[in-house]
């Protein structure tokens, strides 16, 4: 997948000679239209889940996050562009990304107590009395979704300047979550088979706007 934190289709084409901006925004497309396996594991055991905006005041998208807790780690993530924050919509990513049975960590929301209904635990979190003086939502809170909204803030912004048409964007969080679940891998040689393991397996994509 070329440098750790990625690259915009600009470097592309001044790094390898690509005779135009376009066609190297094709590469990239397609490189990242492979990014999720077709078939791969939905997450297990304690999950976080929260939304966070990215982009510009008058742009804003909203994102799903789901982190798995692995001990006090963080294991797989998955990401998702949400159209609103509609129990529906929110729910709906929940089921594609997450085993039922798991356990929900959310906050109190009112898009997530129904989620029980669909075959899972839900531990909805509030912020103890100390942490009232703390404006808006603590990473203490879920911070296993917040050390990853962290992240994919600072490669969005950093790699790509925050210019991202809304509908490529999940395009790009299967890029962000590509490597942010390998992340701790040793060997570039397998992410890299990986990579070839999913092209081969996905299904031709429609083209897309840049």
């Amino acid at each position: 997948m070329g440098p750790r934190n990625g690259a915009s289709a600009f470097a592309l084409q001044q790094n390898f000679g690509i005779g135009s901006y376009r066609t190297a925004g094709k590469v990239l497309s397609k490189l990242r239209s492979c990014a999720v396996l077709p078939l791969r594991s939905q997450l297990t055991g304690i999950v976080e889940v929260d939304e966070a905006y990215l982009g510009g005041v008058n742009n804003k998208e909203i994102i799903g996050i789901a982190a798995e807790k692995r001990g006090s780690a963080t294991g797989r993530i998955r990401m998702k562009h949400l159209k609103n924050r509609e129990a529906s919509e929110i729910q709906g990513f929940i089921a594609a990304c997450v085993e039922q049975g798991a356990t929900i960590i959310s906050d109190r929301h009112n898009s997530y107590p129904t989620i029980v209904n669909k075959g899972y635990l839900h531990e909805p979190q509030k912020k103890p009395y100390f942490w009232e003086e703390v404006d808006g939502d603590d990473e203490r809170l879920l911070p296993r979704v917040h050390r990853a909204t962290s992240l994919l803030k600072r490669w969005y912004y950093g790699t790509y300047q925050g210019r991202v048409h809304k509908q490529n964007l999940q395009f790009y969080l299967d890029e962000f979550v590509f490597r942010f679940n390998r992340r701790t891998s040793g060997h570039r040689g397998l992410v890299f088979h990986r990579m070839i393991e999913a092209a081969v397996r996905s299904k031709p994509k429609p083209k897309s706007k840049r």
